[in-house]
């Protein structure tokens, strides 16, 4: 597995296989109007504007993307995994987890002030399991906005581990 950073050319890329997600995966858990707005939550021109806004990474297996997650900081001790989405035909390859390894690397030596990671999630059911399984711990429910529409989410967080 390898991480590179975000070129404009993998905007169509993010914005297929996010949209794959919510269309494939995440309907059971989110009603249709729900499915609607994450869907056109994001263009494939917001991921190169998110690109320049945080740090945005795409995960390549085998010479091939296979997925893309995307951090921002949001205080000085506090960042943000705002995205993280792997192909679902490579699900359960330890992928996501690979991730979030990278990500704590990531963190601890770029943004050395940070020590906690949050995410906000929409499909808990679907996810949560992944999420505590690799660290995160439930913090609250929230409400995330997609599309101008407001939708229930949990927030989860854990703490950076230091780089070793």
């Amino acid at each position: 597995m390898r991480f590179r950073s975000f070129m404009p050319g993998d905007a169509e890329f993010c914005f297929h296989l996010r949209n794959q997600a919510f269309i494939d995966l995440f309907r059971e858990e989110l009603q249709p109007e729900g499915v609607a707005a994450a869907v056109n939550a994001y263009q494939p021109a917001d991921y190169t504007r998110m690109a320049g806004q945080g740090s945005l990474f795409i995960v390549e297996q085998k010479g091939r993307r296979a997925g893309f997650f995307y951090l921002k900081r949001i205080e000085t001790a506090v960042a943000e995994l705002c995205l993280i989405y792997i192909d679902p035909r490579l699900h359960g390859q330890g992928l996501g987890s690979g991730c979030i390894e990278f990500i704590d690397r990531w963190v601890s030596s770029h943004w050395k002030a940070v020590s906690t990671l949050i995410v906000d999630t929409v499909i808990p059911g679907y996810n949560a399991q992944f999420y505590q399984k690799v660290g995160f711990v439930p913090l609250q429910h929230t409400v995330c906005n997609l599309s101008g529409m407001p939708v229930k989410a949990l927030r989860l967080s854990k703490q950076v581990l230091p780089s070793s």
